[in-house]
């Protein structure tokens, strides 16, 4: 039996989250998985189990982990195949010899793949590939396939499902029900919002964010973004209107924050941003909490000088249990919600994203079409 070299570099962790061993689940996860489908330990199967029978050398390339707080324990459950990634050529020495290679959100060097002897295919979890360097993998023949994450689509319902709670009130009006002081006075709740009569601004227009934005055209809400990168063909299909870096702060009335979080990101909204935004403006976060200066966002929520905020993640995660947001999250006025970090779950999600992945190199060990081809 020939020996299969696999290398993966992702710093998260969603390329094997949904491939360990079912015993690593904790119980409350394992309970969950089951209530959708009984036959979950069989349905989701393990790394190793997918490729029993193949003899697989897996190399796992990590810098900093950068993934939610379940990813912690998924290094010890591949512990056997994780390298510190602390130079780009221990990752170019690694795909000389490699069959496969996965990636998720990393920039892959030209060089990786020009040097690659006898890579089969160059698998990419999620559709937004611009870090597969597609002229090389050409000129190499080596397929590049790109699978969709169904994680991205959950974030993409948590925003709206903020965007809403926000904009209908929820908050207030389960309260004015609890109350029940109501009276003559049973639907005179000011400042129900429309969303057609908001401008959306989504900061990043990857995967995430044009979900989004596809959902907003059905209410017929304007949209704009900002992005490191243009995308022109997508800001038509998509119907979304560039604009520069100060106006995405000051022409939205809902700004969701959809960046990636790297060394040129990290901190990027401070409080000048901030400044630039509307009064009665509400700020989205469901990307990472270090993109944001955090306490520049609470002065100017306690200030008032920002109308609300809706909050998933945040610089320490769990959220300490002295941060001011939690006083800001608990007035009865509702204009600042925090959720525990939950818009990308639930567990199937995770699941599905890996075993796509997963199946399409299978496909190509089998001499089966691969899915998802980006690759000409």
């Amino acid at each position: 039996m020939d020996r299969i070299k696999i290398v993966v570099w992702d710093n998260i962790g969603n390329t094997l989250l949904g491939v360990r061993p079912w015993s690593s689940w904790s119980p409350s996860i394992q309970r969950w998985l089951i209530e959708e489908d009984p036959d979950a330990e069989v349905h989701a199967p393990s790394f190793a189990q997918l490729f029993a029978g193949h003899d697989v050398e897996l190399h796992w390339f990590l810098g900093e982990m950068s993934g939610p707080g379940i990813f912690g324990s998924l290094a010890d459950d591949f512990s056997h195949a994780v390298h510190e990634l602390t130079d780009i050529h221990q990752l170019t020495g690694a795909i000389a010899d490699a069959d496969y290679v996965v990636i998720h959100k990393q920039t892959l060097p030209a060089g990786a793949v020009l040097g690659a002897r006898r890579l089969r295919l160059l698998q990419h979890l999620g559709q937004d590939y611009r870090g597969v360097p597609m002229p090389a993998a050409r000129e190499r023949g080596i397929p590049v396939a790109a699978t969709p994450l169904v994680n991205y689509i959950a974030v993409a319902e948590h925003v709206w499902a903020l965007i809403l709670n926000h904009l209908k009130r929820l908050h207030v009006l389960r309260g004015h029900i609890q109350a029940k002081t109501y009276g003559a006075d049973w639907s005179a709740i000011p400042h129900i919002g429309l969303a057609r009569d908001k401008s959306l601004g989504l900061l990043g227009f990857g995967e995430i964010a044009r979900p989004i934005a596809r959902i907003a055209r059905a209410f017929e809400m304007p949209v704009i973004s900002w992005d490191i990168a243009r995308f022109p063909e997508l800001e038509e299909e998509y119907d979304v209107t560039y604009v520069e870096w100060d106006e995405i702060f000051r022409q939205s009335d809902i700004l969701s924050v959809q960046l990636a979080l790297n060394e040129r990101t990290a901190g990027i909204i401070g409080a000048r941003e901030i400044g630039l935004m509307r009064p009665d403006a509400l700020f989205i976060n469901t990307a990472r909490g270090k993109l944001v200066d955090q306490a520049a966002l609470t002065g100017a929520l306690r200030s008032g000088c920002l109308g609300g905020a809706a909050l998933d993640v945040f610089v320490d995660e769990p959220l300490p249990y002295d941060d001011p947001l939690h006083a800001l999250h608990e007035r009865p006025d509702g204009q600042v919600t925090l959720t525990p970090h939950i818009g990308w779950q639930s567990p199937w999600t995770w699941v599905r994203d890996s075993h796509e992945i997963w199946h399409n190199v299978l496909r190509s060990l089998r001499g089966e079409p691969v899915q998802h081809l980006v690759s000409d």
